[in-house]
């Protein structure tokens, strides 16, 4: 039972050091903070994937992912708009389809016929 206790304390704490690790290194802040730790991270790791002797791809740039990242973030606010304006809509369409399904089960079963010989 103990045992249990350390382990989950042990995880736990690992848990809290890693997110408390990656507020200080701004992953959680603004997109400033994230890119400033993109390019950091960039600096560092660029020299040693020269020193790999197997082909690996270049490292994108912060140019890059910071417009990939502000077009999927656009793209995820208009299509949620566009569902917001369309949901009366659907509203109606699954209004519809669930009161249709309703009078279906409300019907009277069919009367199963007796086949005993």
């Amino acid at each position: 039972m103990a045992f249990r206790f350390v382990r989950f304390g042990i995880k736990a704490g690992l848990c809290g050091a890693f997110v408390h690790y990656t507020i200080e290194e701004g992953v959680w802040g603004n997109s400033e903070d994230s890119a400033k730790l993109y390019a950091d991270l960039y600096k560092n790791v660029a020299p040693y994937i020269k020193e790999v002797p197997v082909e690996v791809p270049e490292l994108p740039k912060v140019e890059n992912i910071t417009h990939a990242s502000q077009h999927y973030w656009n793209q995820g606010v208009k299509i949620t708009f566009t569902f917001l304006k369309d949901l009366p809509t659907h509203t109606i369409h699954w209004s519809k389809k669930g009161w249709e399904i309703m009078q279906k089960f409300a019907e009277s079963p069919k009367a199963v016929s007796d086949k005993s010989d």
